[in-house]
Order: structure tokens, then sequence, then C-alpha cells
């Protein structure tokens, strides 16, 4: 079973902490101990756990616990926008790499630039999918591409190995906010008005 890195567990669990006796509710049991015990950003934990926890810390945010689960990827890709700069930033096929498997023991992800406004990610050989890692991930492109400054970014799920498809596949579009090219690998100028 596939494990997912404690820094990404943190965000989930400071919110659970904040809100303990909601929290206490909506949390299996077996998984209280991460309302007390202290997250290591560097260890390895479930990735079992990592799903429940966020399935725990979107029933407590507003709105549709779906859109909140997009919601929470959309953040994580800004807070590696604020943590990791140009890293995510660049979107290359070896960054996206990067930062997956610093996240995760198990899969791929990777993209494929279909056009100089369209992109697919592509995740393979993943053994803990879920609606979770669906909702997560297609929210997460959708903010990497928003701190890229894209405008009108939508994210649509092609693939999915919980449908009996091979891998999971996202295609996401958008709209330059000037008419300076931006692809993967190659972010687009900053304006004068935006540095």
């Amino acid at each position: 079973m596939a494990n997912a890195k404690g820094a990404i567990l943190v965000g989930p669990v400071k919110l659970l902490r904040k809100r303990r006796a909601e929290a206490v509710a909506h949390l299996p049991r077996r998984l209280h101990r991460y309302l007390e015990d202290d997250v290591r950003l560097s260890s390895w934990y479930p990735e079992a756990d990592f799903v429940e926890l966020i399935r725990a810390a979107a029933k407590l945010m507003p709105g549709a616990p779906e859109q909140a689960i997009e919601q929470i990827g959309a953040l994580g890709a800004q807070v590696h926008a604020d943590v990791y700069g140009d890293l995510i930033r660049t979107l290359t096929k070896s960054t996206v790499y990067a930062l997956w498997s610093a996240q995760h023991d198990s899969g791929e992800l990777r993209i494929v630039l279909e056009g100089p406004t369209i992109v697919r990610a592509e995740l393979t050989g993943f053994d803990s999918s879920s609606d979770v890692h669906c909702l997560l991930t297609g929210g997460y492109i959708r903010g990497g591409l928003v701190a890229n400054e894209m405008e009108n970014v939508a994210v649509e799920k092609l693939h999915c190995v919980l449908r009996g498809d091979g891998l999971c596949a996202w295609r996401a579009t958008w709209k330059n906010p000037d008419s300076t090219p931006a692809t993967p690998g190659r972010p687009r100028r900053r304006s004068a008005s935006r540095r």
C-alpha cells in the first residue's frame, strides 16, 4: 500500500485540530491519534490515512465535500508555488514528477503538452487511487495553472482507474491573460504591472 509524506498531512491535520470536537465525529477512531501526535514532515504515513484526513477536513469546510476537496488541491498548489517558486511555475515533466514523488511513494504524475493552452496530466502506477485523489489532483492541476497566472482554467477528468481505465488522466485548458505564449516548461513573461 502506498504512503504519503507527512508534509501533505499537515494542512488537513491543522484544520481538524482547530475544530477538534467536530473532527472526532468525522474521523475513524484509529485516526484520532492525528489530533494529538506530532506529524513529522519528512516521515511517510499510510496513503489511506491521508485520504480519510482529507475527507474529514472537507466535511468541516463550506460547500459540498467534493468542491472542498478540489479546493484543498488548489490550495496545495498555491502553497507549493509559494514554497518552491519556479518549480511549480515551470510545469515541466521533471518538475511535476518531482513534486508528485516528493509527496507520494507510489505512482508517476506526468504531463503531455497538447497545444499552447492545453495540457494533459496522467497518473500511472499509483496503487491507492480514490475519489479523493482524483478531486485533489484535479484541483492541484487547476491551482498550478492559476499560480502560473493563467485565466479561465478548466480541468476535465478524462480517464480514471476507478472506472476501469488503465490510468487516471485530466485535460486542462486555459487562456493566457496577455498575448505572450505560456506553455509548460516555459513560463509566460510577466507584464510590467505584475512584476
